[in-house]
């Protein structure tokens, strides 16, 4: 019981900062042992391949290096869908729920970290919100999974319970935008499927728009007065990225594939492509066959990802939002960032612009460490791998499991960075300072 004391003590002592970070490597540490043990695998992992593939599953991202139905049992495959569902709601979450339902006292503490777990800038309500979030997961996954297995048992009829695994794994993949699959090919079978598409993209979607905003929708029921700009925001441009996407895709892909594929085909693999960048990582379609131009916008979609507190990575809608606002307002000759008659703080423009310049840093790192590590492989398959696990998406060009020990670390790391943020990460290591004075200004020459 000291000993027990004694840890909390010190766990007390740690920055709510530091703690996250931590609990997520020893969450992935856990994962990684529990894959390489015997009766996770069919024929054995390697200790690089089970790091990264915890790691993957942790941080919701969906890269593998290894065939996840034919290499793991399905003890291996549960240790995956539980590190999905902790890593996609975040530990502190989970621990701060299970502590609440066991009458253990919330410090204020308790509820900075579950806070800063969920990306929420407030304390007040945020025990309610930990509620609601557990209550929304357990019933979009649930409902996910119900309609999945109403369509896998018309196509497995002899395996009902092969069809309720497939059903529950590709839910709450599909929710926590991890994008592992139990398919080999994923899910390429079924890229005519309507209610497969609908019900996996509605999953993407919603696990993509966060857990406050899902919680204002329903507060709200829908009335769009009564939302936050924060909401609307995450709203308008979710919207206007899936609908843009669509559209650009459409037309590229029809233009290449219209010899080889029936419009209808064209339309679901589309809006599906449209859909799954927002870090989602299923395909029904080889991303590798695509053409160049369709495979740059999967990446820009990427790089944007989904919306903050949720369990999609990328820059966010947000800072994309609102670094095009403040664009926009520039040429038009203003000075502040608004959005349907509200004004956007200076600190968030501020913070959107370190969130850009760190990721794109993050980014060329990332690649340029690949360039060393695994000079043989395509350029466009290395940048396409880069922005794929910082956007914790998992699409790739087909060179993961071709990765040196190197690539393969490197990638770990970029992986658990988008998970966690960039702003979180550098501001754990880089302490803020209280600025006692200021310089003179000058303009200087920009463009």
């Amino acid at each position: 019981m000291t000993k027990v004391k004694k840890i909390f003590d010190i766990l007390n002592r740690i920055s709510p900062e530091y703690l996250l970070l931590g609990a997520f490597a020893v969450l992935i540490g856990i994962g990684t042992v529990l894959l390489m043990i015997p009766i996770s695998t069919t024929h054995g992992i390697t200790p690089v391949n089970a790091l990264f593939t915890s790691t993957s599953a942790s941080c919701v991202t969906g890269l593998i290096v290894v065939n996840t139905p034919n290499a793991f049992t399905f003890f291996g495959q549960l240790v995956i869908l539980i590190l999905i569902q902790v890593g996609g709601l975040g530990i502190m979450t989970l621990t701060t729920f299970f502590a609440l339902i066991s009458g253990r006292k919330i410090t204020l503490r308790d509820r900075i970290v579950a806070a800063s777990s969920l990306n929420v800038n407030r304390y007040g309500g945020i025990l309610r919100l930990i509620i609601a979030v557990i209550r929304y997961t357990f019933l979009i996954e649930t409902s996910g999974a119900m309609i999945l297995f109403f369509r896998f048992y018309q196509y497995f009829p002899n395996r009902p319970l092969y069809a309720l695994w497939q059903s529950i794994f590709h839910s709450v993949s599909a929710f926590c935008n991890a994008g592992f699959s139990l398919f080999s090919n994923n899910l390429e079978n079924f890229a005519g499927d309507p209610l497969i598409n609908i019900t996996i993209m509605a999953l993407i979607i919603l696990g993509g728009l966060g857990f406050a905003v899902i919680s204002e929708i329903e507060f709200n029921k829908l009335r769009w007065h009564g939302m936050t700009l924060n909401t609307k925001i995450v709203l308008s441009t979710t919207a206007l990225l899936i609908l843009s996407g669509f559209s650009i895709l459409f037309i590229v892909n029809y233009s290449y594939f219209r010899n080889k594929m029936n419009l209808g085909n064209i339309a679901w693999v589309s809006i599906f492509q449209a859909v799954t960048p927002r870090t989602a990582g299923f395909d029904t379609y080889p991303i590798a066959n695509l053409p160049i131009s369709a495979q740059l916008i999967i990446i820009f979609l990427m790089f944007v990802g989904g919306s903050p507190g949720s369990t999609a990575g990328g820059i966010k809608t947000t800072t994309f939002a609102t670094l095009l606002l403040r664009t926009v307002g520039f040429f038009r000759g203003k000075d502040e960032v608004a959005f349907l008659g509200k004004k956007i703080s200076r600190v968030s423009f501020r913070k959107s612009v370190a969130v850009l310049f760190l990721s794109m840093l993050v980014l060329f790192v990332g690649l340029f460490t690949l360039g060393i590590t695994d000079p043989n492989l395509p350029f466009k398959s290395l940048l396409f791998e880069v922005f794929s696990a910082f956007g914790t998406v998992g699409l790739d060009l087909g060179i993961t499991s071709k990765l040196s020990f190197g690539g393969k670390m490197t990638i770990i790391l970029m992986m658990y960075i988008g998970r966690m943020g960039v702003i979180a990460v550098f501001a754990t290591f880089l302490k803020k300072k209280m600025a006692l004075y200021s310089y003179p200004t000058e303009d200087i020459v920009i463009g």
